[in-house]
């Protein structure tokens, strides 16, 4: 059995979906989220149908901040690179905002997952359930990890060919 969602709900649910492994697999082949990339250029379509549509979908004002940080943080990742006086930033920028959104997308996932699936007889009762926020918290923690990893990787990787 299903959980009930709108038509607008499974849009949005089946839009979004693709950028889970696509992030992941960038991140575990680049260290990061490369919008230049033809993986990364999906993420960002994937990622933006999902952002949008979420604002059409979403009635908690929990989940709605989390929408608006969705579609600002991609709409930074994709766009900093256009923007002439970031230029010496654009990595930098690019990488917080898109692993930001790789978190916004994850964050919800994590949520609507255990509170609706499976369908009937969901695994946790409610957003407030101690295994939610154990997972949200989880997410939390890997994107601070993941993104003071990227910035140090980044930095030895700038400093090596300094010295070369």
């Amino acid at each position: 059995m299903l959980p009930q969602l709108s038509a607008l709900g499974w849009f949005h649910t089946l839009g979004s979906l693709p950028a889970v492994p696509i992030g992941l697999i960038l991140l575990l082949m680049h260290g990061r989220i490369d919008p230049a990339t033809r993986l990364g250029k999906a993420y960002l379509v994937f990622m933006f149908i999902g952002a949008i549509s979420a604002i059409f979908v979403i009635k908690t004002p929990p989940g709605a901040a989390v929408a608006a940080l969705s579609l600002i943080s991609l709409t930074v990742g994709a766009t900093v690179g256009f923007i002439r006086p970031l230029a010496r930033y654009r990595w930098s920028i690019e990488t917080i905002a898109l692993s930001v959104s790789y978190f916004t997308l994850l964050l919800p996932s994590v949520t609507e997952t255990l509170t609706r699936l499976p369908a009937g007889d969901p695994v946790a009762s409610g957003v407030e359930d101690p295994l939610v926020v154990g997972f949200q918290l989880t997410v939390l923690a890997l994107l601070i990890l993941g993104v003071t990893l990227q910035l140090l990787s980044r930095r030895r990787r700038l400093s090596a060919a300094a010295l070369a």
